[in-house]
C-alpha cells in the first residue's frame, strides 16, 4: 500500500504579486481583477482582446481600459505582435507581458495630458455594477450642492479607475476643493490628477496632503497681506513654494518680512519675489531672525565698508544681492 497527499485544486497554481493585494486591490474593480488574473493564469499563452473577453465574460472595450489599468500600475507592460487590439475594424497589435515590481507600486505617467474619459455607456455599466460608486456620485453631489452632469461623473470614475483614487480620498479632496472655493470639475481633475501621480491612495496620504496645502496657502495669504498685495488672483506655485520656506521653514517674523520687503523696494524700485527671498534666504543662512541682530549684522558690516564720499551706509548687506537676482530655490 502506498500513500500520497490529496493536494486536490491545489495541485494547479500560479503566482499572483503581492502588490496586488498590498497596493491594488482596494482600488481594482472586478473587471480589472479578472482581466488581470486571467493573464496571470494564461501568461505563457497569446492573449488577445477576444479571448480575454470571452474567457471572463466582459466586454472588450473593458478589458482594453483594464490592461490599460494594469499597464499605468506597472504589473503588465506592452510589446508587439501577440495581444490584438481592435477598434473600428483597424488592429494595432500589442502584447502583454510581466515585469518585475518592487514593494512599492510603479506609477507611470499618463500617456496624455487629457485622457478620453468614459463614454456614457460605461459608466452607467460601472454604476450599476459598482454601489460603492453609486453612493459616492450622490455624496458628490451633496457636497457640491448641485446636481453633476455625466461628464462631471466620467471624470469622477476616470480619477477612481485610472488615476486610482479611492471614492474616500477623492471625496476628502473635493471637500477640500469646496472649502478653498475651488468646488469645480475642472479644479477637482487638475488637483485629482496630480494627487495620482504622487501615488496619494489612502486617506492618511491625503490629509498629509490637505495639511502641506493649507499650511502653504496660509502663508501665502500672510505674506500677501504683509506686503500689501491685492487683486493678485490665485497664487502661483512659486509663490506658495516661497512663502511656505519663509514662513514654516525658516520661521520669519512679520517684522522681517516686512523689512525684507521694504528693502527690495527700495533697492529695485519694485515687489520682486525672487529677491526678496534672496535677501531672506541669506538672513536664513546666517542666523538672523529679529531687527536686533540685523541692526548689530548692519553696523557691524557698515564699518567694515569704505564707501568713497559716504559717512553712514544704511541698510547694506554683507553680500551683493544682485548676484541672487535671477537666482531660486523654486522654478516658476
Amino acid at each position: 500500500m502506498s500513500y500520497k497527499i490529496n493536494l486536490g485544486a491545489w495541485g494547479s497554481v500560479f503566482a499572483v504579486p503581492s502588490t496586488l493585494v498590498d497596493s491594488h486591490l482596494k482600488i481594482a474593480t472586478e473587471s480589472q481583477l479578472k482581466v488581470l488574473l486571467y493573464i496571470l493564469r494564461n501568461s505563457d499563452a497569446d492573449n488577445s482582446v477576444d479571448s480575454i473577453s470571452k474567457a471572463v465574460c466582459v466586454h472588450p472595450e473593458e478589458v482594453k481600459n483594464a490592461v490599460n489599468f494594469w499597464i499605468e500600475r506597472g504589473l503588465v507592460a506592452s510589446t508587439s505582435n501577440s495581444l490584438t487590439f481592435t477598434q473600428d475594424n483597424n488592429s494595432e497589435d500589442r502584447a502583454i507581458e510581466f515585469v518585475k515590481v518592487d514593494d512599492e507600486p510603479v506609477k507611470k505617467p499618463r500617456q496624455l495630458s487629457r485622457p478620453q474619459k468614459p463614454d456614457h455607456r460605461f459608466v452607467a455599466k460601472r454604476l450599476d455594477e459598482s454601489k460603492e460608486l453609486s453612493q459616492f456620485m450622490d455624496e458628490v453631489q451633496l457636497a457640491l450642492a448641485n446636481p453633476i452632469s455625466d461628464a462631471d461623473t466620467a471624470t469622477l470614475i476616470m480619477l477612481h479607475d485610472t488615476d486610482g483614487l479611492p471614492c474616500d480620498v477623492l471625496m476628502l479632496l473635493i471637500n477640500y476643493c469646496v472649502s478653498i472655493g475651488k468646488g469645480n470639475m475642472r479644479a477637482i481633475e487638475r488637483m485629482g490628477t496630480q494627487w495620482g501621480a504622487e501615488g496619494i491612495y489612502t486617506l492618511q496620504l491625503a490629509e498629509e496632503k490637505i495639511i502641506r496645502l493649507s499650511q502653504s496657502e496660509n502663508a501665502w495669504s500672510r505674506v500677501s497681506k504683509l506686503f500689501g498685495l491685492k487683486n493678485i488672483g490665485s497664487p502661483t506655485k512659486t509663490q506658495l513654494n516661497f512663502a511656505d520656506t519663509w514662513c514654516n521653514e525658516w520661521k520669519f517674523s512679520d517684522d522681517m518680512l516686512i523689512e525684507a520687503y521694504e528693502r527690495c523696494v527700495n533697492t529695485k524700485g519694485e515687489y520682486n519675489i525672487k529677491y526678496i527671498n534672496a535677501i531672506l534666504s541669506k538672513w536664513n543662512s546666517s542666523s538672523i531672525y529679529n531687527l536686533d541682530d540685523l541692526k548689530k549684522a548692519d553696523a557691524s558690516n557698515s564699518k567694515s565698508k569704505k564707501i568713497k564720499g559716504k559717512s553712514e551706509v544704511e541698510h547694506k548687506a554683507s553680500y551683493n544681492i544682485d548676484d541672487f537676482d535671477n537666482n531660486s530655490l523654486f522654478a516658476e
